[in-house]
């Protein structure tokens, strides 16, 4: 439990909003369920059309933590530069309104860091599940500070979850918050200038739900997202001494839903979720037959990655010729 003394707040969350009404309360009603009850939830609402604003006003009658901000749509780095104006708490949270935070993430990042001084963010393992809520996959992250940093610099923004970290308000502060003009990879910005300040971790416990929602700027501007993360590694590695020609090239990207559902079947059938991967399975090959027909006979018999390459390269030995395809789901 927090100390709610009357004073400041140990940590402010800080959760942009835009049009998120369907998970809105889910997400809100995670954080009020906080073991850890020391905390203000500044919900920052950029211009929602849809019932947002009257979703978080009913939930701000409720409870007194929550303090809602609500203004013209300007785009999730104004939103969080606000909020980090406006912060009182000596830890920052972030949390977006799409996702769910377990009840004691608090509690175990703030003992973290108030055992770990010179540790100035700390993200968590998560579990990722599809809009709906279907399980995806656990996904367990590299704790140390080298590790981190080093999947940063190769473009890696999973390296250390945005949306699970808690950061030093002093730390975010004096790097100058979120930098305009790279919407999409202002988290790999931050974390790599964060990182010449301090240490990053991450918690191995899986403390988040992770929602994959097809909605997100990750999906629907995915090109210009790789533009900006490669800016930002550039940047870095100029400022580390490094040649920024080591930064990773552009992939060529993609929002096509079919190959994101193929993705998804894949990543749920190593996992071990069967029913998630039998349903993206089928949306991948209605989509595009001809692509992902062994997809669906793979989930079908819950044969997983792993064990379909093995089986490829037995196949390849035995025929002494390429008879399948591995690269193909």
């Amino acid at each position: 439990m927090g100390n709610s003394s009357g004073g400041d707040p140990q940590i402010s969350v800080l959760m942009p909003v835009y049009q998120a009404e369907q998970y809105l309360e889910e997400a809100v009603e995670s954080i009020l369920a906080q073991s850890f009850d020391d905390f203000e939830l500044l919900a920052l609402d950029d211009g929602s059309t849809d019932e947002s604003p009257r979703i978080l006003a009913a939930l701000a009658d409720r409870d007194d933590r929550i303090r809602v901000h609500v203004a013209p749509h300007a785009g999730l780095v104004s939103r969080l530069n606000e909020g980090l104006a406006q912060a009182r708490g000596t830890y920052i949270a972030r949390m977006d309104a799409d996702d769910i935070s377990y009840p004691e993430r608090f509690e175990r990042q703030i003992a973290f860091l108030e055992a770990h001084p010179e540790c100035v963010a700390v993200g968590t393992a998560v579990d990722e599940v599809d809009p709906d809520g279907l399980p995806i996959r656990p996904l367990d992250i590299r704790p140390s500070h080298e590790e981190i940093e080093s999947r940063l610099l190769q473009g890696d923004g999973g390296a250390l979850i945005h949306a699970s970290s808690l950061y030093r308000t002093d730390a975010l502060r004096g790097v100058g918050g979120y930098r305009h003009g790279l919407d999409g990879g202002e988290d790999i910005d931050l974390h790599l200038r964060l990182a010449e300040c301090g240490r990053l971790a991450n918690l191995p416990d899986r403390l988040f739900l992770y929602r994959k929602n097809l909605a997100s700027v990750t999906f629907t501007r995915r090109i210009e997202l790789r533009r900006n993360q490669v800016t930002a590694i550039r940047e870095a590695l100029q400022r580390r001494g490094l040649d920024p020609e080591l930064a990773p090239e552009h992939p060529p990207g993609t929002s096509q839903l079919h190959t994101v559902w193929a993705i998804w079947a894949n990543q749920a059938l190593d996992a071990g979720y069967r029913d998630t991967a039998r349903h993206y399975a089928m949306k991948a090959f209605r989509a595009e037959p001809h692509r992902h027909w062994k997809l669906p006979i793979r989930a079908r018999l819950g044969i997983r990655s792993s064990l379909w390459a093995r089986w490829y390269r037995a196949i390849r030995e035995k025929m002494g010729r390429s008879a399948i395809d591995p690269k193909s789901p």
